[in-house]
């Protein structure tokens, strides 16, 4: 099966860079998980509709699903990244500033290996956005 099957740019990484990349996958993934798993704060006085958490928890799983895949990476590690900049200013908005406070080093560390790993695998992309079948 060709989604499964190493993009042109994990052919080109050594074998511990490769290694390394499929870490930041890993933690990607696994915080997209968390994420879902813990959406939101207990505390907020005016909580988001239930339709809006059980949404932002599916694109989590589903963007969680997609990083792990090598032929969707990149797009899962792009959806990533923007929804933890968006989940960064809810938490602001909605949750408080303490609750804020308190997620945001999962937030940026979450956000950091999201941006390396579609920075790194940005040649996956050719020129019309769509993967690169090389």
């Amino acid at each position: 099966m060709t989604l499964f099957q190493p993009t042109a740019v994990m052919r080109q990484d050594s074998p511990a860079l490769r290694a390394i990349y499929w870490a930041l996958a890993l933690a990607t993934s696994a915080a997209q998980v968390l994420c879902a798993l813990g959406s939101g704060s207990p505390n907020t006085a005016n909580p988001m509709p239930n339709w809006v958490n059980t949404s932002a928890n599916l694109i989590n799983v589903a963007l969680a699903v997609l990083v792990l895949v090598p032929r969707t990476r990149i797009w899962g590690a792009i959806g990533a990244a923007v929804i933890m900049i968006l989940s960064m200013f809810t938490n602001a908005q909605v949750d408080g500033f303490d609750y804020f406070l308190k997620v945001l080093p999962f937030d940026l560390g979450a956000l950091a290996a999201a941006a390396v790993l579609a920075w790194h695998h940005r040649g996956d992309l050719g020129a019309s956005g769509t993967p690169n079948q090389r």
